[in-house]
């Protein structure tokens, strides 16, 4: 039996749509950051401000929750025996997605917020 489409649709854009709410979730941290400076978002740890750490483990939840829904669209393919074509092109939406996450997670580790020093 085939998944109603709506359920296709889900899983086919879960990538893009991680990536777009992980993408809001920072430039929000980041906004909140320079312009009020909360304790939470702007004291230091490790080297790197509360802010870089809440988008270090964003990105991280992010890359989790992608590769969850290439497992789980796998599985729902195999069990329901039929072809692996939305599985893979699941796979390749969340690669492209990973990749354009860990883009944006990697000035964090190369440039101070808000043009800081």
């Amino acid at each position: 039996m085939r998944a109603p489409f709506g359920i296709e649709l889900v899983y086919l854009l879960a990538g893009p749509l991680i990536w777009s709410a992980h993408y809001l979730f920072i430039y929000a941290v980041n906004a909140l950051r320079c312009a009020r400076s909360p304790a939470l978002l702007s004291g230091m740890w490790l080297g790197f401000s509360g802010a870089a750490w809440m988008i270090v483990m964003s990105s991280l939840l992010a890359l989790i929750a992608m590769g969850w829904v290439v497992v789980r669209q796998y599985r729902r393919k195999a069990s329901a025996g039929e072809p692996a074509f939305h599985a893979r092109l699941t796979t390749m939406l969340c690669l492209l997605s990973a990749m354009a996450v860990v883009w944006q997670t990697l000035p964090v580790f190369m440039v101070s917020a808000c043009g800081n020093t």
